[in-house]
């Protein structure tokens, strides 16, 4: 029995890459403009067959299933950063608030401007519920220590603030003007408030001053 070799030999690359015409299978009595039109291309192989070379065509196959997917490749570089836009339009105003309603007045229950006459004397200027005020001599022949009595229904356990004035003061000079809650000189009943020379610690007459209990 004789045996039959078929071996497939390597073509060069000029001829593995030329294509050969191959009429597809039709019947008889067509047309040559049919057989054309069904003219397939497809890659040259020559074949050893009992030792005759043939030259056959290799047709493709069907495609084969997808392969897994590889491994995740390595993040690239961060690109540079792009250039700034272009500034948007200025946005509209936004209309008015309404104006809020005014509160009411302040009001301070008593007030006056205390304007010393002598060592021991002392007057009221523009007063209101403050009905007396006397310069004691608690500090000697200098004076400086005022007891002032308000109006009815103020406590002097009240708040009260004090100011210098200088039209009132001897020589047109401000003095250093102190509350002193603890009535250290004046009755518990008033108000007592002691003026100084200036960046002194001594007791002395002569300073106008204001006071105003809210």
């Amino acid at each position: 029995m004789q045996r039959r070799t078929l071996s497939l030999i390597a073509i060069p690359a000029t001829l593995a890459a030329a294509a050969i015409a191959v009429p597809a299978l039709a019947g008889t009595g067509t047309s040559p403009a049919a057989h054309v039109a069904r003219t397939r291309t497809c890659n040259a192989v020559i074949v050893i067959s009992n030792h005759r070379r043939i030259r056959a065509c290799l047709l493709r196959g069907p495609r084969g299933f997808t392969g897994p997917a590889g491994p995740r490749g390595a993040t690239g570089k961060t690109g540079p950063t792009g250039k700034t836009g272009k500034t948007g339009p200025a946005g509209k105003n936004g209309t008015n608030g309404t104006n809020g309603t005014n509160g009411t007045n302040g009001t301070a229950r008593a007030y006056a401007l205390v304007r010393p006459t002598s060592p021991t004397a002392a007057d009221l200027i523009g007063a209101s519920n403050i009905t007396s005020v006397s310069e004691i001599s608690a500090g000697g022949s200098n004076g400086g220590v005022y007891c002032i009595t308000p109006a009815a229904g103020i406590t002097p356990s009240a708040v009260a603030a004090v100011s210098s004035e200088v039209s009132y003061s001897a020589g047109g000079a401000p003095g250093t003007i102190a509350v002193n809650a603890q009535h250290t000189h004046c009755p518990a009943s008033t108000f007592e408030v002691d003026t100084y020379t200036p960046a002194t610690t001594t007791l002395a007459t002569g300073y106008a001053f204001t006071i105003i209990i809210p």
